[in-house]
């Protein structure tokens, strides 16, 4: 999967990407873990397979940044498009596809996620909250 990175950023050095089941949030969710222990809020919602990926975390070298697209009905492909620090947070922006033109209806029976991650050594300080927005493409 291509990571754009905003000028002068580097991307991210981890992207897991999948589908979980929905919370019946009405929003895109994302949350940041500094720490091993910050994972917990969201590691149940993914594969196995990506569970064991984030496990195997060094959180000495890493932090972490999952996004659910939790609110979104129906929206495939999702991508990384690209990410910037502005102040103390991170802001993820990500691209996802619409149904095609035609379908009427679409029953949601799964939310995309992508799981990245990000060196420490970029950020002279750790950030404290991370904002994901969501983007229809065509």
């Amino acid at each position: 999967m291509p990571a754009v990175a905003t000028a002068g950023t580097r991307a991210p050095t981890l992207i897991l990407k999948g589908a979980t089941v929905p919370t019946g949030a009405q929003a895109a969710q994302a949350y940041l873990a500094t720490r091993r222990s910050q994972a917990s809020r969201w590691l149940g919602r993914l594969t196995a397979a990506h569970q064991t990926r984030v496990r195997a975390v060094d959180f000495q070298t890493t932090i972490l940044v999952a996004g659910f697209l939790d609110g979104s009905n129906c929206a495939f492909d999702l991508r990384l498009q690209s990410w910037a620090r502005v102040g103390n947070r991170l802001v993820i922006d990500v691209t996802y596809r619409k149904p095609p033109l035609g379908v009427a209806t679409c029953v949601r029976t799964s939310v995309g996620y992508l799981v990245l991650g990000f060196k420490r050594t970029w950020f002279s300080q750790l950030p404290t909250a991370v904002k994901m927005r969501a983007h229809a493409t065509a």
